[in-house]
């Protein structure tokens, strides 16, 4: 029995080695990886092969394996290269659980869909144990063992289901992991109103936006819903509409839902490789875009110069594009975009982003938690212009935080008529709030 658990181990770390350096040379020259169901056919034929040239020694020793016995090698073997290890297993299977911490392999949390914080069963018998079983979420991810060690304490990388994880060990107290996860990955408009994010007024507002081709900003904490809301938004456009993504990682999957979207291009910023060169950024791709037609543009999430790129394509005449960025409220993504601006070492006066940003977007929507942990429109932003005198952007207040959270119409700065009756044209309807508030 030792001696086959010391087989499969084996041929698990050869299988592991040889699957990750194939992924490395994808990712430095630029080709598409192979999916899992690839991966998993390399892992079977370099089992095989193994195989293959251990039954000719065995056959002059008369311990041949039998038919049976091979395949039964090649199921454990396959089955310990690819799996994350039961106990991640069990919670990647959960449909509700949104976000998994775990502070060492026995204080584990786990946060709902709904804002809850459960603890979770340990991660393993030791912390040990647990960075076994963050080399093997690597491996499943595409990244050999090697890399997270003491040489490499940190790791960063998404995995196959689209979830989040990062790492980090030697260089912390104990082993640390955080896993991220997009379980509304196709959820529509209709799906947030029935999980409470706003009411059906403000859906049909935000409705009347993307039909109308206002250009959005969606801002917010870490993990409050910016990128679920962008994507249910984007459900609201016409199914043949161009629409190009420009993101870090995939995290939008706009062009897995043919039925939804007709013409998606997803772009991905590329890491430099072990020799420092071949890294296309954010900023590089913000100006290539532009080069394919698109009807709209979607930046998963703006932090760098390449905010200066979005807000000239959408004042040059991509109308109806949107992104996301970070802010603890709809004022303070003005003054963050003047930060970014200057990143990249651009020499951008504050008062241009300013003005710049004004052409770009026609409307803010603040996303954030509330006390009890769920994930409400706090409030929407219209952006009206510059006013070079105060060396600012004039905005209005539509929307601020209600009493429970979501987002209520604002009395003291009701929608300018003319406004007002173009996005009723577009099919907002103000009846619909629950609050029952109107101007």
């Amino acid at each position: 029995m030792a001696e086959a658990s010391e087989q499969v181990g084996a041929m698990r770390r050869l299988v592991a080695e040889e699957v990750g350096d194939y992924l490395r040379r994808c990712a430095e020259e630029g080709r598409r990886p192979p999916d899992d169901m690839d991966q998993r056919q390399m892992a079977r034929a370099i089992v095989r092969r193994e195989l293959d040239e251990r039954a000719r020694a065995a056959l002059r020793l008369g311990e041949q394996l039998s038919e049976v016995e091979e395949d039964e090698v090649i199921e454990a073997v396959l089955a310990a290269a690819f799996s994350t290890a039961p106990a991640v297993d069990r919670l990647l299977e959960r449909d509700d659980v949104t976000d998994v911490h775990a502070n060492g392999f026995d204080d584990v949390r786990l946060v709902t869909i709904d804002g809850v914080v459960e603890r979770g069963a340990p991660l393993g018998s030791s912390d040990s144990e647990l960075i076994a079983t963050i080399q093997a979420l690597a491996r499943r991810g595409g990244h050999m063992e090697r890399e997270f060690t003491p040489a490499h304490p940190r790791l960063d990388l998404q995995l196959p289901d689209g979830s989040r994880l990062a790492a980090a060990a030697w260089v912390t107290a104990r082993p640390y992991l955080t896993i991220r996860r997009h379980l509304l990955v196709d959820a529509d408009q209709d799906e947030l109103v029935r999980r409470g994010m706003y009411d059906a007024g403000v859906a049909a507002l935000l409705r009347a936006f993307v039909r109308a081709r206002w250009n959005l900003l969606i801002c917010g904490g870490q993990g409050v819903g910016k990128t679920t809301l962008m994507r249910a938004l984007l459900h609201e456009c016409e199914r043949s509409e161009r629409i190009v993504v420009l993101e870090q990682e995939p995290e939008l999957h706009l062009d897995r839902m043919p039925d939804r979207h007709d013409q998606v291009l997803v772009f991905m910023e590329r890491s430099p490789n072990s020799e420092g060169v071949g890294g296309i950024t954010l900023a590089d791709l913000s100006r290539t875009i532009k080069r394919f037609s698109p009807d709209r543009i979607v930046v998963g999430e703006v932090r760098g110069p390449e905010v200066i790129d979005m807000a000239e394509a959408m004042s040059q005449g991509i109308a109806g594009s949107m992104c996301t960025i970070h802010a603890d409220s709809s004022w303070s993504v003005f003054p963050r975009m003047a930060v970014y601006a200057r990143a990249g070492g651009r020499d951008w006066a504050t008062a241009d982003v300013m003005q710049l940003a004004a052409l770009a977007l026609d409307a803010v929507v603040f996303v954030r938690r509330t006390r009890d942990g769920r994930r409400v429109v706090a409030e929407i932003r219209r952006v009206d212009r510059f006013d070079a005198d105060a060396g600012h952007v004039v905005t209005d207040v539509w929307f601020h935080p209600g009493r429970d959270g979501p987002a209520v119409p604002n009395p003291t700065s009701p929608i300018p008529v003319a406004l007002l009756e173009e996005l009723v044209a577009h099919g907002y309807s103000p009846e619909l709030h629950a609050s029952g508030t109107m101007w």
